[in-house]
């Protein structure tokens, strides 16, 4: 995958660091220096004028008068007020913390957007990260941070992570005050080019209470299905993949010519490689028209038609010999040597299939899908964390507010879903990949599927339930297990899920 431009090609717009107060360099002479919001309204620029000064004068032109015209006076126009009752000269020189859960590759990536805001901001603010394992160890560490008093400034978290520390109410900061404020915040315009499907999916909703905005969506991956676009083709079938029905007779009869190639060594494959994940039944749900959670917001439910159908579904797939697991099996090999014409994975598998495909000499086309519906209304669903504040000095909060900022800017959004085979989480960053997409096909057909996301629920229990369903899938492909016993299934797992929703909180 090729390298973007550097980032510092894009920062015209963003010397101050503040999307959407941009500020205006090259005036004429006789205006002086003004800001604008974009649309003509002044507005205070953050690091040159506090809110206390934010007063700007426009510069006016008169035409040649006589001693008999007066001139109109022209009013003050007051630039709009910070809420955060926070100065430009708080800022300076101030140290935060930042925890992630990467490493490797992607942490080193991460690092190097921290340290072009830590070289360009003009307050001098320097962010300090701590790169964590994963997401369990970062949030082990968070725990223990919270009963210390010692929480970081800013943290990475999933949104179930985020409901979970700020229970209480008290513990991260509402992101609405900072995005809504009209000095450092976002415009309405710059808010809406956040997918409103990622964007929505880190409020808080609580009774009697408005929205809190708990995080600002920093990465979105998602679950997809990987096919072998030429094997299909030997098999005759050409056509777009539409519906479940679809699915399962191409992977049906790649079973059948995997049974029948004279190869012993390949029999029992062939058609859908199955690979048990908490996205996979979620998608397969989804699929067939059903929801997970009750519609009013208190808690899950999954004895429902459309769960029964999705379940009868997948089990009738390993039934007829057109789904196959192996707990050994790795996903891309099996897939780049035609043992399987499916498989789901997340999009991160990507650069595992390119590397599979080539080790393998094998010149197949091949793409990601989204989860075929019943209804011809494809299922993409999609999951990933946020940047989150913690509560602590409203000059660090800012701080923290600017770096989020800074890592949600199009440019570096663009960058980081390039280099990690990740969905942008704004869709100007879109624009900036044009020349990505045309490298990398298959990411490619993933960003093209944007607007079909779906969110996981957003519920504190969900980092619970997302590892009931996988035990519930391991249940449902158990070979002793058999289709009759679809309805107890849901039965269980709609008890497990009430104990579940009710005690993790």
């Amino acid at each position: 995958m090729g390298f973007m431009k550097p980032i510092s090609a894009y920062l015209t717009a963003f010397l101050k660091l503040t999307p959407g107060l941009i500020l205006i360099l090259a005036l004429a002479s006789c205006q002086g220096n003004r800001t604008t919001d974009g649309t003509g309204t002044p507005r205070a620029t953050p690091g040159s004028l506090t809110p206390a000064q934010g007063i700007v004068t426009p510069v006016h032109t008169t035409r040649p008068t006589t001693p008999t015209t007066t001139r109109t006076p022209v009013p003050t126009i007051t630039a709009p007020v910070s809420t955060l009752d926070v100065t430009a000269e708080q800022l300076h020189g101030l140290r935060i913390t930042f925890w992630h859960p990467w490493g490797g590759a992607q942490g080193a990536a991460l690092q190097a957007m921290l340290d072009e805001f830590n070289r360009l901001n003009r307050w001098g603010i320097r962010v300090q990260s701590t790169a964590f394992e994963g997401p369990d160890q970062l949030q082990q560490a968070m725990e223990t941070a919270l009963s210390a008093g010692t929480p970081p400034d800013m943290l990475v978290g999933y949104n179930y992570q985020a409901l979970h520390w700020d229970a209480p109410g008290d513990v991260l900061v509402d992101l609405n005050d900072y995005a809504g404020d009209p000095t450092w915040g976002l415009s309405s315009e710059e808010q809406a080019d956040f997918y409103a499907e990622f964007w929505s999916q880190d409020l808080a909703l609580r009774s009697g209470e408005a929205p809190k905005r708990l995080g600002v969506p920093f990465q979105r991956s998602a679950l997809v299905l990987y096919y072998n676009q030429s094997f299909a083709t030997t098999l005759g079938f050409r056509a777009t993949l539409a519906t479940p029905y679809d699915l399962r007779v191409r992977a049906c009869a790649a079973a059948e010519a995997n049974a029948r190639d004279g190869q012993t060594s390949n029999d029992g494959t062939g058609g859908w490689l199955i690979t048990p994940q908490p996205s996979l039944l979620v998608s397969w749900i989804y699929a067939f028209g059903g929801e997970l959670t009750r519609p009013d917001g208190r808690g899950y439910q999954f004895n429902t038609t459309e769960s029964g159908q999705a379940l009868d579904y997948l089990k009738g797939l390993q039934d007829s010999g057109c789904a196959w697991q192996s707990p050994s099996a790795d996903p891309a090999t099996e897939f780049a040597t035609r043992r399987a014409l499916f498989y789901a994975g997340p999009l991160a598998d990507i650069p595992a299939v390119q590397a599979a495909m080539t080790a393998a000499g094998n010149r197949d086309q091949w793409t990601v899908l989204p989860f075929p519906s019943t209804a011809g209304s494809p299922v993409l669903v999609t999951y990933g964390p946020a940047l989150l504040v913690t509560q602590s000095e409203a000059a660090r909060q800012l701080a923290a507010w600017l770096a989020v900022e800074w890592l949600v800017y199009p440019p570096n959004q663009a960058q980081w879903a390039a280099q990690n085979s990740l969905l942008p989480v704004r869709e100007s960053a879109l624009g900036l990949l044009s020349e990505q997409m045309a490298e990398e096909e298959q990411w490619a057909a993933a960003l093209e599927l944007l607007p079909l996301a779906r969110s996981e629920p957003a519920y504190v229990s969900w980092s619970v339930m997302r590892w009931a369903l996988n035990d519930a899938m391991a249940e449902l492909f158990s070979p002793t297990f058999t289709a009759g016993q679809v309805p107890d299934l849901l039965e269980a797992l709609d008890q497990a899920a009430l104990e579940i929703f009710t005690q993790v909180r």
